[in-house]
């Protein structure tokens, strides 16, 4: 399993950009490596729904790949915006 990233403590619209860059930075390791990015929420304080929909995206290009998203912790904060979409169940399966 690859190191878990850590971006931040604000998964919030202001923040989506360079969340985004991030992420994206993180998928293209992780295709030279055939590894998936795992993430650790733990020290997210704050997410809305510009940071669950970068989840999603996550998401979505990791299974394009034949490959699952892993979230291995996750904030209060972070598991509350999914629970506001109804995402945790599809995001963090394991939870």
């Amino acid at each position: 399993m690859a190191e878990a990233l850590k971006l931040g403590t604000e998964w919030t619209i202001p923040h989506a950009a360079q969340l985004h860059e991030q992420l994206l930075t993180a998928l293209i390791a992780g295709a030279e490596t055939a590894e998936a990015p795992v993430l650790d929420l733990g020290g997210v304080e704050s997410m809305d729904s510009s940071g669950v929909q970068l989840l999603l995206a996550l998401r979505r290009s990791l299974q394009e790949r034949g490959q699952e998203l892993q979230i291995v912790a996750a904030s209060s904060a972070a598991r509350a915006a999914m629970d506001t979409y109804h995402l945790r169940a599809l995001l963090m399966p394991e939870a």
